[in-house]
């Protein structure tokens, strides 16, 4: 009953909120936009930045902002109904949770001295973005031209703990909606059960990250590429803008969609960027079941009731909406999940124990924002540890970092192995390093470091980190090859693995390294500057075929097949490169996508970015691989030997625009990956699922930062806007825009200027 009337309370609470719009205050900001309709925000404040942001962003992508906030208000089956799989019921039933909780409000009201709670500077950030966003909403009103939302009653004024909860939840769509909401005892009713959790694979939804230190740069000082791999739909988009307040911070970068936050950019004398992490974020607890009650699991040698909330939600079906609730379960170490591998049963029953990132994100960034060097970044990681992700930085003095120190469960080898009691728990830390561990003892609780900044992290000190003057990168693989001649070693499974191979879009990127310092590359003299690292990042090598693709010609030619012959030739004819022009690339992928890179040779951790290298042509599988490619081309009627351009494409208001790049898991390093069974026959691929996102590129001078990037999606989710396509028509045309983080810069580049204040 109690949750129930939290729930109910915090309903009229939210819909007083709505009424009532953000809470008021003095904000001020000036918006000059540039090419492709990139906002420079000048401000006297962070409340009047979060204000030109929320106006600025919600011209650009209104409904997506509206369609996040109606997931994070618990709302998505009251305005769109039940969804497939009735994905839109579990995420509300999530999100009603977390409300009912009151575990944002705790949050804010917390005492100063606390890391979780938020700065007075914060939630002037957070107010005034809601009040920018309401006050574009409202000269707005009827003439909002974007199908998706126009005339839809779901779009909404918000309010700052609006933007709270959307903090206190993360931006990504959350795997852990159906697995938490549809757990349920041995024969109770219950939803159906949830696939299982998959750890995300970086090949893909990941990044690379170079920072070259002044040992490795034309001007001895630092140089960096920021080079994420995120979606080019959805709720993670990125979004391109500058914040400005003079005399105290000059940061240009991206932010989500959503968050008022630059996330990865430089300010005067230091650049970083973030990559996908091996680390794993969250662990589960293995509950022994009291055999006449399975809602009771021990704990210290007692039987412990499960905590029960009975959630409600409201479902549209049709024209009527109905109320509907579920019972959901939780333990002392967090939520009862339920997935395939993870099933309640009588006797057993599994936790899912995550760090509680909470509201810290805003002062990270802020302190990050005022870092001047890769040192004072560092520290400013280590007091709130709410990076997620690796970061990978360089400074003005030409100091590289590397750093993966968020808050990471803190589990030992040792304590897996004490703690894990079944044969289930000891394979999942062997093979995916997901710590299961006994949830009836005490002993088993995650360890806390002197210096961790939450109960159960690894302290910033013994995480994964190094300082440079070479280099540092990251393309997804763990912590241990950062650098090739420094390897990290000796830390817990928990963080990644060592010594074992790297994918080869790691290899590529610390082969191309090689040949840049050794010149051998075309791009001209040794080492980086800016201009030679925009070449690298575009010139779409592909590292798996420059490995394999004779020796496959070699085979496809030995096998005598007459209908392999075509593909024989249209590979020989490949420039081992996926731009535009390259015919046959999309032949490769599809044979690499079915399996064919076998390699005979074995893996040395010792010459590590060159092995394995030689391609097992006596393994069937490599023809069968490239027969499945030949064949599926030819029923749809795609050639062999086709431009990539021709039949990779991002399709924008009926224009397919050619797209190049290719797929990580081959060695490609300009990430772009698209389904194969989205291939459309006579057309291709003509939407692009995920890949090379924001493209940075940041060189430190005598005369400050020279930086260029572009995002390869646009601007705007909005069809009818002209920053829609226009970036993307960049990107397919390797063209670069200049960041434009000088003052006189911004102002020679202004093609449209607004005053808002209120």
């Amino acid at each position: 009953m109690r949750a129930i009337l939290m729930v109910l309370a915090s309903a009229l609470a939210l819909a007083a909120c709505e009424s009532g719009g953000a809470e008021t205050g003095a904000f001020e900001a000036e918006i000059r936009r540039t090419a492709f309709g990139v906002p420079h925000i000048k401000a006297k404040d962070m409340g009047g930045i979060g204000y030109g942001y929320g106006y600025a962003s919600a011209q650009d992508n209104l409904c997506e902002i509206a369609d996040r906030l109606l997931t994070v208000s618990g709302e998505r089956a009251k305005y769109l109904g039940p969804g497939e799989g009735d994905a839109n019921i579990a995420s509300d039933l999530y999100h009603r949770r977390m409300i009912a909780s009151g575990r944002v409000e705790e949050l804010l009201a917390g005492p100063a001295t606390s890391v979780d709670t938020p700065t007075a500077e914060a939630k002037a950030l957070a107010e005034g973005y809601a009040a920018g966003f309401n006050r574009y909403l409202r000269e707005a009103k009827g003439k909002i031209t974007d199908p998706r939302c126009k005339d839809a009653a779901w779009v909404r004024e918000i309010t700052a703990l609006d933007f709270w909860r959307h903090m206190y939840v993360g931006q990504t769509v959350d795997g852990f909606f159906a697995t938490t909401t549809g757990a349920a005892p041995p024969g109770a009713d219950r939803a159906a059960i949830a696939p299982d959790l998959v750890p995300e694979d970086a090949s893909g939804w990941g990044s690379n990250a170079y920072a070259f230190g002044r040992e490795m740069t034309k001007g001895g000082k630092g140089v960096l590429l920021g080079n994420p791999h995120y979606p080019w739909d959805g709720v993670n988009r990125f979004y391109r803008t500058h914040f400005i307040i003079p005399g105290d911070i000059n940061i240009v970068g991206i932010s989500y969609i959503g968050m008022p936050m630059i996330r990865i950019g430089h300010n005067e004398t230091l650049a970083w960027s973030n990559t996908v992490s091996t680390a794993r974020r969250f662990g589960y607890y293995e509950l022994t079941l009291n055999p006449d009650d399975p809602t009771q699991y021990r704990y210290e040698g007692e039987w412990v009731p499960m905590e029960t909330e009975e959630v409600m939600v409201e479902v549209k079906r049709g024209d009527e909406i109905t109320l509907g609730g579920r019972t959901l379960y939780s333990t002392r170490w967090g939520p009862v999940i339920e997935s395939e591998s993870l099933p309640w049963t009588k006797d057993r029953a599994f936790a899912l124990r995550t760090m509680e990132t909470g509201l810290r994100d805003p002062d990270q960034y802020m302190a990050v924002w005022r870092a001047k060097t890769v040192r004072d970044m560092k520290t400013a990681l280590a007091s709130r540890q709410s990076f997620r992700f690796n970061a990978t930085a360089v400074d003005s003095t030409g100091e590289a970092l590397y750093g993966d120190m968020g808050l990471i469960p803190n589990v030992s080898a040792a304590l897996a192995e004490k703690c894990s009691i079944s044969d289930f728990a000891k394979e999942q830390w062997e093979k995916t390093r997901f710590p299961v561990l006994d949830g009836s003892r005490a002993e088993c609780d995650w360890a806390t470091d002197a210096d961790s900044s939450a109960p159960g992290a690894v302290g910033a000190a013994a995480g994964p980190h190094q300082f440079r003057t070479d280099y540092v990168l990251q393309s997804n693989d763990s912590y241990w090859l950062t650098n090739m001649f420094a390897p990290i070693t000796g830390l817990s499974p928990i963080f990644g693995d060592e010594a074992t191979p790297r994918s080869l879009r790691t290899r590529a990127a610390h082969e191309q390294v090689e040949r840049r310092m050794a010149g051998t590359d075309g791009f001209g003299d040794p080492k980086f500057d800016l201009a030679s690292l925009q070449q690298v990042m575009l010139s779409n090598r592909h590292y798996g075929g420059e490995l394999v693709r004779d020796d496959v010609v070699a085979a496809c030619r030995a096998s005598g097949k007459p209908k392999l012959a075509p593909a024989c030739d249209a590979l020989a004819n490949w420039d081992l490169k996926v731009n535009l022009d390259s015919r046959g690339a999309h032949l490769f992928h599809i044979f690499a996508e079915a399996g064919g890179i076998k390699f005979s040779d074995k893996f040395d951790p010792a010459n590590a970015v060159h092995t394995p290298a030689k391609l097992d042509t006596a393994n069937p599988a490599v023809l069968a691989a490239l027969e499945t490619a030949v064949d599926k081309l030819t029923e749809l009627k795609i050639p062999l030997d086709a431009k990539l351009g021709d039949v990779q494409t991002e399709t924008r208001n009926g224009v397919r625009i050619p797209i190049h790049g290719g797929a990580g898991p081959e060695g490609v390093f300009n990430v772009i990956s698209v389904q194969n069974d989205s291939l459309e026959p006579e057309k291709g691929w003509t939407s692009i699922r995920h890949g090379a996102s924001w493209i940075y590129v940041v060189e430190f001078t005598d005369d400050g930062p020279k930086s260029q990037g572009f995002l390869t999606y646009s601007q705007s989710t909005d069809p009818t806007s002209p920053h829609y396509s226009d970036q993307t028509e960049l990107y397919s045309k390797k063209g670069w825009d200049d960041l434009l983080w000088k003052e006189e810069a911004v102002e020679a580049a202004t093609v449209s200027r607004v005053t808002i204040s209120e």
